[in-house]
């Protein structure tokens, strides 16, 4: 687990700095090339780039439910977050990279940070309530623009692998742009890294994406309900893959 931990963490800062090389040509699309094709260029670069980090982590994805996401429609993918590779999990493994509704830290990352303003990344500041509020507004204006978001609604992630409590805040993003609510349901990845002391071992991880939950004209009922709903699915889903 040591080796492997160390080597991991090496290649990704090697390969971060190596795509710096490809992030300059992707500077050059933002100003020349039509949005399709350098939205097509980032998400191939990102989705590559976190399969390989999966493959050297020992990870093995198996995703269903994959026809549930509907095709040229925006979207709010809420899953349930146990563990750092879920980010990984979700870019790689989803029909392709999303923004992410991240937490502030992960924006002062080096690196990092320049991929996650390409697929268009908004950080809210979970002890700041008017920056969390800002940050819901940002990400509606992605949502507005045309790019769908992954959100994790428990606000942090869970320490005994239980689903935790869905907050609604970041449901009023698909609320207010009638997006539909995906739930993905997540589980092993806790089990790579979390659960070793923060050491990578090799795994297995399994991720429902469910049917939409469609969002226009929802009454004021609904939308009170919708963070409780989408959570009951959500662990429902990961109760299932330890019953199979």
């Amino acid at each position: 687990m040591v080796l492997r931990t160390i080597l991991f963490q090496g290649c990704m800062w090697i390969e971060l700095l190596l795509l710096m090389v490809v992030w300059l040509r992707v500077q050059w699309a933002n100003h020349f090339s039509p949005r399709e094709k350098r939205d097509a260029l980032v998400d191939k670069i990102v989705r590559n780039w976190a399969r390989r980090l999966l493959f050297m982590a020992g990870a093995k994805v198996t995703v269903t439910g994959k026809e549930n996401i509907p095709e040229g429609r925006t979207c709010v993918f809420a899953s349930n977050h146990q563990s750092f590779f879920d980010i990984l999990v979700l870019l790689g493994h989803l029909d392709k990279p999303h923004a992410i509704l991240s937490k502030a830290s992960i924006g002062k990352v080096p690196l990092i940070r320049l991929w996650m303003k390409e697929i268009h990344c908004v950080y809210v500041d979970r002890a700041d309530m008017k920056a969390g509020i800002e940050a819901i507004n940002r990400m509606i204006d992605v949502i507005n623009d045309g790019y769908s978001a992954i959100i994790f609604p428990e606000g942090t992630r869970s320490k005994t692998g239980e689903v935790g409590e869905f907050k609604g805040g970041a449901f009023k993003v698909a609320q207010k742009t009638g997006a539909p609510v995906i739930p993905v349901a997540l589980d092993g990845t806790a089990a790579l890294f979390e659960r070793n002391h923060f050491w990578i071992k090799p795994g297995k991880v399994n991720v429902a994406i469910l049917p939409p939950i469609e969002t226009e004209g929802m009454s004021r009922a609904e939308s009170k309900e919708l963070p409780a709903k989408t959570q009951q699915l959500v662990a429902e889903a990961k109760d299932s893959f330890n019953n199979n």
